[in-house]
């Protein structure tokens, strides 16, 4: 039982009634009324909180809510709102397809009138969507024209179709799924990824290079590269971490820093499977408010290094769950204040600790990522703080971290 000194007794101060007995000799020598004992663990919990992020342009009518968004890209499908039962049943077909294919599918009405280009541009951008098409019938009745506006290339495509035949809506609807493929096909092209984002266009979202996969086989292309994992090669995360235990002892903040390194989400490039990283973790010293006594108060610091596994899953948007698992060590360090006439003193505790934690990462660019965890550790041995008899607080069964940190990959 490790024990540790808050004060000694002055030149003439006479011992403390209450003083308690030392379980070894060697604690004896370090403590009089009052004491740290420490059979248990030190754990950590994470009270920090991501800033959730808030969209600033207006969503249409029907459009999905923001979690939906980020599980799937945007799709929007105009139409005219004209009575013609072969275009609406096209319309539907299509809007069946693309929802097959894992998109969210908007629907906007539009005015008859007006520039057909311009409108589609518009209803895109407003939806946030990467594409937006429409049918419209021909002035003469015997074909109708699929336009298809696609923001990754920044072009739109019109295809005209037969219009004859109890086949025709559904032959409608695959030719403006082909013909959205084909102008997709020509992002696929572009290297390095991210291309054409840059040169004004929207980014090819990981859902779509899923789904232009088949196409890109069939046209002799290689597979389109996969997103690097949240915490892929090397990585650095520097930030902030709150303790708290679950008897007293906290809260506390103090500063963190974390070492990375894992692979891609495709599981190569390096020793370790898809999404799992090691990491090494430092924190402190963590400082909080001193612990008050009858007989005085007691200053308490801790540092922290664990060893981790890290896994990150890929959820193909900007949030991911990020699960950890590892073992390491704790330092606690006390500093008595007691009462005249007895001294001040100081000592330590150091303990083997095993922490769980879970957490989320937001990506904020394909290098920065903001990962906000909570952990609960346990500590053998665990420090019990008693001041003079008096219970002033217990750390390790279990504490709770919380650590909030930027993440950059270079």
């Amino acid at each position: 039982m490790a024990r540790l000194l808050g004060y000694a007794a002055g030149p003439r101060a006479p011992s403390p009634p209450r003083s308690l007995r030392c379980a070894s000799t060697a604690a004896c020598d370090l403590i009089e009324p009052w004491r740290v004992r420490s059979p248990t663990l030190l754990l950590w919990l994470l009270l920090a909180s991501a800033p959730a992020a808030a969209r600033a342009e207006a969503a249409p009518p029907g459009a999905p809510s923001p979690k939906a968004e980020a599980a799937a890209s945007r799709v929007v499908i105009v139409e005219a709102g004209v009575d013609d039962p072969l275009v609406l049943e096209a319309a539907t077909r299509l809007r069946a397809e693309l929802g097959a294919a894992g998109f969210e599918v908007v629907r906007v009405m539009r005015a008859p009138e007006g520039d057909l280009r311009a409108g589609l541009e518009r209803a895109a951008k407003e939806a946030d969507a990467f594409a937006a098409a429409t049918i419209v019938r021909s002035r003469t009745g015997a074909t109708a024209d699929l336009w298809i506006v696609d923001r990754v290339t920044q072009k739109t495509v019109v295809r005209a179709v037969e219009a004859a035949g109890a086949a025709a809506p559904s032959v409608m609807a695959v030719r403006a799924v082909e013909l959205l493929q084909a102008s997709l096909l020509e992002a696929s092209l572009q290297e390095p990824q991210g291309r054409a984002a840059q040169d004004g266009g929207a980014a090819v979202p990981d859902d779509v290079r899923r789904w232009m996969a088949p196409v890109r086989r069939r046209a002799g292309m290689p597979p389109a590269p996969e997103r690097a994992g949240m915490l892929a090669g090397v990585g650095v995360e520097a930030g902030f971490v709150a303790l708290l235990s679950a008897d007293g002892v906290g809260p506390a903040l103090g500063p963190a820093l974390r070492l990375s390194y894992g692979v891609g989400a495709d599981g190569r490039g390096g020793a370790l499977p898809a999404g799992l990283a090691a990491r090494l973790t430092f924190a402190g010293p963590t400082l909080g408010a001193a612990l008050e006594g009858e007989l005085g108060t007691v200053s308490v610091r801790q540092e922290m290094a664990f060893l981790e596994a890290v896994w990150a899953l890929d959820t193909g948007g900007a949030i991911s769950p990020v699960l950890s698992a590892g073992v390491g060590g704790i330092h606690l360090f006390v500093s008595g204040d007691p009462l005249p006439p007895l001294r001040s003193a100081t000592g330590d505790v150091w303990s083997v600790a095993a922490a769980l934690g879970g957490g989320a990462g937001l990506r904020l660019t394909d290098r920065a990522t903001l990962l906000v965890d909570a952990h609960a550790i346990f500590a053998e041995p665990r420090a019990v703080v008693t001041l003079g008899g008096e219970r002033l607080g217990t750390a390790g069964r279990p504490t709770f971290a919380g650590f909030l940190g930027l993440l950059v990959r270079p």
